[in-house]
Formats: structure tokens, C-alpha cells, sequence
């Protein structure tokens, strides 16, 4: 499972440019994402903003913390809240975030 989109960094900027409030860009200046439209508030614009510049992070932190849990962890069919099975659970958003879902 690896992400074959633009690496990160990411960063979320205000953008004085267009009608949006926000841009995510990579540390090369390339805009990746606008956001915000006349649906949003500002500061849920800004918001949002900020958590797509975290994805990369986010994905990546999830992918180690999985691999951690199962390694350390067995499964337990009885128990859907367990570990083991909250690993599983992760993994399938970490699929669904690759596309692979």
C-alpha cells in the first residue's frame, strides 16, 4: 500500500488570487487543491484547508500505528472492538485513501 500521489509536504495558504479562501500546495509552490466556495464559511474553508495539507501526514502516521497494532496484537473474532480488529478497520481507510477500495 503506498501513495502514488504528489509526496508532501503539504501546506494550506489563504489564496488572493481567486475566488477561493484556500490553497494546498507542496513545497514546490504547485497549488494541489483549492478550497472553499460560497456554500462555506471561511473558516470551515480554512478548516478543510487543513486537514487535506495533513493527509500525507495522516496516512502515513496510520500506516506505521496499523503495522504496529497487528504486529503486537492477535486477532480476536469475538471481540470487534479489540486491537487487532480496530487495525483491520484502519487498514480498509488506508485502502480506501489509496483508491484501492
Amino acid at each position: 500500500m503506498k501513495f502514488k500521489g504528489t509526496p508532501g509536504p503539504w501546506s494550506a495558504h489563504d489564496d488572493e488570487e481567486s475566488m477561493a479562501t484556500s490553497v494546498v500546495m507542496n513545497d514546490f509552490g504547485d497549488i494541489l487543491c483549492v478550497v472553499g466556495s460560497y456554500m462555506t464559511s471561511v473558516e470551515e474553508d480554512y478548516s478543510n484547508a487543513n486537514l487535506i495539507a495533513a493527509a500525507p501526514d495522516l496516512l502515513e502516521a496510520l500506516q506505521e500505528m496499523t503495522a504496529i497494532v497487528k504486529k503486537n496484537s492477535y486477532p480476536q473474532p469475538d471481540k470487534p472492538s479489540s486491537n487487532y480488529a480496530r487495525a483491520e478497520w484502519a487498514e480498509s481507510i488506508i485502502s480506501k485513501a489509496l483508491g484501492e477500495e
